[in-house]
């Protein structure tokens, strides 16, 4: 209960202090006063603050800190450079996020003897095989005894590998899924492919999340899905000054009965998240001024998004699934 109580001290005492919560994320506060302006974003007892570059007395930024400074005993560190195991680095107007710490720190833990000569720095995070290995444990779970050795080590990796996936590293995040589907019946081979991605992240340990400086386009969004005979895997990434900032790599909730289907059931989660993301730039002061582009590569979802076409081939998709029909 202690982050719940923290939470409600915290959040009306920044209201009380002329803050605005916003509406699309709960834990961030906007406080804007003539030309100055602040956005502070909150993670439990962890605050990360926004604010123009001028330091003089009288700003916002400096008011806001006095304030905070009076009702609780805070440590201001300066300019971000880590926030929850994730690094920044601001140079030239480029921001990098990266986790190359919490990564060494998760070799250290989970490869103690370093990472084996065989794993060549060009191999991928997974193996092809790997949507089999899981089929297949995800088959045997039912008769096979578990190990809770291996279950107690898959699932601490898998937990570290998250974090990775969803802060700063896209590139794995569909490795990452696939192996959280064995979550309850790990095998010897699920835990070397789950090492496998983590030796992939310590070959690669540098590659970021790098913002170029802020132009005029709009966010951009990717969605693509594979056909599974059962469940399908859908996934999107939105790419804003040149970079990832939202990303998602998911078993469909549904069976996909063709290729189409598959797609149509991955746009409309893209759609959703781009519907999101446009509420939430507005909030922070940079509304999206045109569509938000969204790139499908099936020629008949394409198609099914715009018009109701071949309907008595597609009669049986669940209506929700054609979210992305009405955002077109």
């Amino acid at each position: 209960q202690a982050g719940r109580r923290w939470q409600r001290t915290l959040f009306p005492w920044l209201l009380s202090q002329g803050f605005t919560q916003a509406t699309t994320d709960p834990c961030i506060f906007i406080l804007s006063k003539d030309n100055d302006r602040l956005i502070v974003g909150c993670y439990v007892d962890d605050l990360f603050v926004l604010y123009p570059s001028n330091h003089s007395a009288n700003t916002l930024y400096s008011a806001f800190t006095q304030a905070l400074t009076a009702r609780w005993n805070v440590e201001d560190e300066g300019d971000i450079s880590d926030l929850l195991n994730v690094e920044v680095s601001v140079e030239n107007s480029i921001v990098s996020l990266t986790q190359t710490a919490y990564i060494d720190q998760l070799v250290a833990t989970y490869l103690p003897d370093g990472i084996p000569v065989a794993f060549q720095a060009n191999m991928t995070p997974a193996d092809i095989e790997l949507p089999a290995l899981v089929n297949t444990a995800l088959i045997a779970r039912e008769n096979t005894p578990l190990n809770l050795e291996i279950q107690r080590s898959y699932q601490s990796l898998l937990g570290a590998l998250l974090y990775c996936s969803g802060n700063t590293r896209p590139d794995v995040a569909y490795a990452v899924g696939l192996l959280c589907r064995a979550m309850s019946c790990p095998t010897s081979a699920l835990l070397d492919a789950a090492k496998r991605v983590l030796m992939y992240l310590s070959r690669h340990r540098l590659v970021g999340l790098r913002y170029e400086t802020p132009d005029a386009a709009p966010v951009i969004g990717f969605s693509d899905s594979d056909w599974a005979t059962k469940h399908s895997t859908g996934g999107y990434v939105f790419i804003y000054n040149q970079a990832a900032i939202s990303w998602s790599s998911k078993k469909q909730t549904s069976v996909a009965l063709s290729s189409c289907e598959a797609e149509i059931m991955a746009a409309s989660e893209a759609a959703k998240e781009a519907t999101y993301l446009r509420a939430l730039f507005a909030e922070l002061g940079e509304t999206q001024m045109v569509p938000t582009p969204v790139h499908v590569d099936n020629k008949a979802a394409i198609d099914l998004s715009y018009n109701p076409e071949h309907h008595a081939r597609t009669k049986h998709i669940d209506r929700r699934h054609f979210c992305v029909r009405e955002k077109v």
